[in-house]
């Protein structure tokens, strides 16, 4: 003998009613109109406020749902979409169909309300304790009855007498179709697609009446814990749940064991009432609707204005800092041991003033005090003393130049006749390395206002490090590049392999040799750092390139002689023009 109806799930048709016909205008509709009531507390409350006033209509959840962009995963609904202006434009769009919505206050229609509405509470209370998203199993088994939701709102006297009678069928025939049921799946299967619901609802409403696993089998995107949580729920439900015939007992089974064991059915919380009030007909909530629209677009057009300039002006400041950071940490680098070697020099000068002045001192008397040393071995350690004391005199000298050069002393030169005596000046050191040295063509006459010697320091230090750098046989070469940007360049170029990547933030540190130990002093190229930034310019080492030369490039402040014009008519400037 069969249980009664009430348990198993099944539902039949009553002679009269014609299910095809409500199925298919119910697979149609537009939307389900949420109640007057609720659009108006959506465009007046603010945030999150709003939710608990809307989640009981589900007409206003399913609006929410379908304005909510496809990356919302966060629940209960972000501030973003309740405060902004999508939900309401949606609504404003589908006011005019008129059709969808329910008035759950009648008789034909109030006991689906209620059990899904029921079932949607049961399913909160059982989701929290296990780790499921309450808001997101509430959504599940509110909306479970879709279909039926959405045949109440095109037939409600119908849908009420498709319900199965609540006393047991004594003979039904075994294999009896549900219609009901049907319909029901198919309705919910058509308005989620169209509608646009999420993938982790749609599939929790299409999987109801199938196992999990053929749930994931068949790709329906339904949560195996929310598709437990929403059955269960629902078949805790009074008998009118039941002759929805949404869930059976099929899957009780799978369910318990998803949930960890058998479930209780949790005590309901009281639900306020609900003033059920067709959209359409309500008077000047259109009104109220295109003004809260008006004003989110206005707060949210001004608030995203300035994000998004405060986000421009974030970014910029970050590349500006990005890309000048390593020149200031370099700057305070240099000028800190800028500061260390003024002092170090000036005390270990003073001694070393001592130290030479005695041994030539000693060598003065060489004839009267040293008459036994026929080897002259005494004058010979002597003179390698003096030698000595120069040599860090030298060095000395160099680090304080860097430490504190003397202020720019400005004057009109010629730069090619420049490059042809610095490169002129280090010919001795090209011929006993075996290194060509070269001057590029360049203009006969080039004038250039800065401080001569300066910049003849700088590159001769320059044209020293290409010399040093290269093996025999190879060639170092001064290359005017002309002016650009207001300021001229020289390029210092060798054959060299280039200085190793991860030596570049040391190059212009002093006493820093890529070289081994004993061969160069590691002070030309810091030298000719700190001249080219006295004279306003700077010096930089282009980036390798896989067929080139190693360049070292120092950048010079240029300015027009006497008597010359700019490309804008005007000419030089009264001080250089005197």
């Amino acid at each position: 003998m069969r249980e009664p109806a009430e348990q198993d799930g099944s539902a039949h048709v009553r002679a009269g009613v014609d299910p095809g016909r409500a199925a298919s205008r119910a697979a149609q509709l537009p939307w389900l109109a949420p109640s007057a009531d609720s659009l108006a507390a959506l465009a007046r409350t603010p945030g999150a406020a709003a939710w608990p006033l809307l989640r009981h209509d589900p007409g206003a959840v399913l609006l929410l749902l379908r304005a909510a962009p496809a990356t919302t995963s966060l629940l209960p609904f972000p501030d973003a979409l309740l405060q902004g202006p999508a939900p309401l434009e949606e609504a404003l769009r589908l006011l005019d169909a008129g059709a969808g919505f329910v008035d759950w206050d009648q008789p034909a229609t109030r006991p689906i309300y209620q059990a899904a509405l029921a079932a949607a509470w049961r399913a909160e209370a059982l989701a929290g304790p296990r780790g499921i998203d309450p808001t997101k199993a509430w959504l599940c088994a509110l909306l479970a009855p879709l279909g039926w939701l959405a045949l109440c709102a095109v037939d409600p006297e119908g849908t009420a007498t498709s319900l199965v009678s609540p006393e047991p069928a004594r003979h039904p025939p075994a294999p009896a179709p549900r219609p009901g049921r049907l319909d029901q799946d198919r309705i919910a299967r058509r308005l989620a697609r169209r509608w646009g619901l999420p993938a982790w609802l749609s599939g929790v409403i299409g999987a109801l009446g199938l196992p999990a696993g053929a749930a994931l089998a068949l790709g329906l995107g339904a949560d195996p814990l929310l598709l437990a949580v929403a059955r269960t729920a629902w078949r805790q439900g009074p008998g009118h749940a039941h002759g929805l015939g949404l869930v059976g007992l099929d899957h009780r089974a799978e369910d318990e064991a998803a949930l960890g064991g058998p479930t209780e059915a949790p005590t309901l919380a009281a639900i306020a009432p609900i003033h059920w009030q067709a959209p359409h007909s309500a008077p000047l909530l259109r009104d109220l609707l295109v003004l809260a629209i008006e004003n989110r677009r206005h707060r949210h057009e001004a608030l995203f204005g300035a994000l998004e300039r405060e986000v421009d002006e974030f970014h910029r400041t970050l590349e500006e800092r990005a890309c000048g950071e390593e020149e200031r940490l370099q700057t305070a680098k240099l000028t800190a041991l800028a500061e260390l070697a003024a002092g170090a020099g000036h005390e270990i000068n003073n001694p070393l003033a001592v130290i030479s002045g005695q041994a030539q001192y000693l060598l003065g008397h060489e004839a009267d005090w040293f008459t036994g040393d026929t080897e002259k071995e005494t004058a010979r350690a002597l003179h390698n003393i003096i030698a000595q004391t120069k040599r860090v005199h030298s060095l000395l000298r160099d680090l304080m130049l860097f430490a504190r050069p003397a202020a720019p002393r400005p004057a009109w030169a010629d730069l090619p006749t420049l490059l042809g005596e610095v490169a002129a000046s280090l010919g001795e050191l090209a011929q006993q390395r075996q290194v060509r040295v070269e001057v590029a063509p360049a203009p006969d006459r080039f004038p250039v206002y800065l401080d001569a010697e300066q910049v003849r320091t700088a590159l001769v230090c320059l044209l020293r490090n290409a010399i040093e750098a290269v093996p025999p046989a190879g060639w170092a070469r001064l290359v005017l590049l002309g002016p650009a940007g207001g300021m001229v360049e020289v390029a210092v170029e060798d054959s060299g392999p280039g200085p190793a990547a991860g030596l570049h933030a040391a190059l212009f540190d002093p006493f820093y040799s890529g070289r081994s130990a004993g061969r160069g002093r590691g002070m030309g190229l810091p030298v000719a750092w700190r001249l080219a930034r006295q004279q306003g310019g700077d010096l930089r080492l282009d980036p390798a390139r896989p067929v080139g030369p190693t360049r070292f490039v120092l950048a010079l402040p240029y300015e027009l002689p006497p008597g010359r014009e700019r490309p804008d008519g005007t000419g030089a400037t009264e001080r250089h023009a005197a």
